[in-house]
């Protein structure tokens, strides 16, 4: 493999609001510790290889083979037959396993496995493990050569590397532009202003493709850094492919607003790319490509005209990528209940319709725990200490809450109050209003703002329509029971009279008086 090359652009001109730090700081003495312990650990095993294959050592060992065979529960202790020890004493497969870690741990060490383009880290995949097929010959493609792990060789490779990280930019941008199906008309020059679909992302058993998958995360990478967000875990790529599959014809907007994707049962994915994004993208296409995108589709963009994905306005404060991973996973609180059946000690007991972070996945920041608190209680859910275990928590919902939290996670974002004149009513008033009311059994009701049903909780559900602008918040409402309408009631015509509306009106700007009129 090429350890290092020069740049392929003399000059390369990417503007300020598209380039960015995306390496963590590399501490050279930390690579020459690195090497050292290499070094070391290198002449450990020829010195373990000198021993083993002694003839007086190895004639031996078979005993020890023999007589290790079992565990102390007499269960098969998984060591090979005795006849193959030679082979696991080889020292070239040794070396190389040994050789093929460091390299590993040095591309981690330094985040640039992390931050190569996808293609650049299946590069680096099959260079690492090239040696393990039985039909591979060193020097018959240079390109699978595993190089020496040495100081020297080290140095060169990671400041080479380190100096190309604009060029892995746009290398990022172009590998994920060249992923597009190429079967599909929708793919135009015009670059990420129109919509992208990429094939063969599931299988036929619903996995995502490692390659496909790793196109995507690719984009939301570049996009989190456009927005000034914290990087993306893989893990949350994987989850959002997966809740988009569980929709499959239906669009899933992640990321703030920025990206929206949609899964088809052929295994296909559909994204678009919000304008505000679009444009930074298409910038960076450019400096590899500056004939294939025209200048007008490199310019921020106008005011849309269009409605729907296209107009909407991105967030402007969208939760942290720490926070949505700790979001997305979230699983339903459980206790374990001594049992009387002689097959198990104990029973997981689920409680319904709650929440609560893994002690494995805690983080060790309480802002953070704190931020999911807040998301957590924006969905009505109450911190509740558990009454068996005095000293864990978890959020009880008046409904199940997975689905969700697992949009908020993806969205990267929760409904904004003012956006959405969003302002619960506190229970005492919202049952004072009800029985004010005196609803009769032949009343139908409508509650114009429903919210997250704080009024419409205390409603005949049978007789009783929501209107509700949020999508989240319609979610929420569908998983109590109740009959939504999406959209904004000031603009909805039901076609149908009620005899009695319930509702808390907006009191911003004209809010109140254009509800109130509408209602009439």
């Amino acid at each position: 493999m090429q350890l290092f090359e020069n740049d392929r652009h003399s000059s390369p001109v990417l503007h300020g609001d598209v380039i960015d730090q995306f390496f963590a700081p590399v501490q050279f003495d930390a690579l020459t510790l690195l090497a050292g312990d290499y070094e070391r650990e290198k002449a450990r095993v020829i010195e373990v290889h000198g021993i083993i294959t002694q003839e007086k050592v190895s004639g031996v060992l078979g005993y020890f083979f023999d007589g290790n065979g079992n565990d102390q529960y007499g269960r098969s202790a998984s060591i090979r037959h005795t006849s193959a020890f030679g082979e696991i004493f080889q020292l070239e497969g040794a070396l190389n396993e040994l050789t093929a870690a460091y390299w590993q741990r040095a591309l981690n060490q330094t985040d640039l496995m992390e931050h190569m383009p996808q293609a650049r880290r299946s590069q680096w995949h099959k260079t690492l493990n090239a040696w393990r097929d039985h039909n591979y010959k060193r020097g018959e493609n240079p390109e699978l050569d595993m190089p020496e792990f040495n100081l020297d060789n080290l140095r060169a490779t990671i400041q080479s590397l380190l100096s190309r990280r604009v060029e892995f930019l746009a290398e990022r941008v172009d590998g994920i532009f060249r992923a597009l199906s190429r079967t599909h008309v929708t793919n135009q020059p015009e670059g990420f202003y129109k919509r992208a679909i990429m094939s063969h992302v599931y299988n036929d058993w619903g996995s995502t493709d490692h390659d496909r998958e790793g196109y995507i995360h690719d984009l939301r990478m570049v996009v989190a850094k456009f927005m000034g967000r914290d990087d993306p875990c893989r893990a949350s790529t994987t989850r959002i492919l997966h809740l988009a599959r569980a929709s499959r014809g239906e669009w899933v907007e992640i990321d703030g607003g920025s990206v929206r994707v949609r899964a088809y049962k052929v295994g296909t994915a559909h994204l678009e790319v919000h304008p505000d994004m679009a444009y930074r993208l298409n910038s960076v296409l450019a400096f590899l490509h500056p004939m294939a995108i025209p200048e007008s589709f490199r310019k921020r963009p106008a005011k849309p005209k269009a409605s729907g994905f296209n107009s909407k306005t991105l967030y402007e404060r969208p939760l942290s990528n720490a926070v949505t991973s700790l979001l997305s996973s979230a699983e339903t609180y459980y206790y374990l209940e001594k049992t009387t059946n002689f097959r198990r000690e104990y029973d997981r007991i689920n409680v319904p319709n709650t929440l609560c972070i893994s002690v494995r996945e805690r983080a060790d920041s309480k802002h953070l725990l704190d931020e999911v608190g807040s998301v957590m209680a924006a969905l009505g859910g109450v911190l509740t200490t558990c009454p068996k275990h005095g000293r864990l928590t978890y959020w009880q919902f008046d409904y199940d809450p997975r689905d969700a939290v697992a949009e908020v996670a993806a969205r990267g974002s929760i409904p904004d109050q003012k956006s959405y004149q969003f302002y619960p009513t506190p229970p005492n008033l919202a049952q004072r209003l009800v029985d004010w009311l005196d609803i009769s059994l032949l009343d139908t009701v409508c509650e114009p703002q429903a919210g997250q049903g704080g009024i419409a909780d205390l409603l005949p559900k049978d007789r009783t329509r929501c209107v509700e602008v949020s999508p989240l918040h319609c979610q929420i409402l569908r998983e109590k029971g109740h009959n939504v309408i999406e959209g904004d009631f000031l603009a909805w015509k039901p076609g149908t009279s009620f005899s009695v509306i319930a509702m808390n009106p907006p009191y911003s700007d004209t809010g109140e008086v254009a509800g109130m009129d509408m209602v009439r």
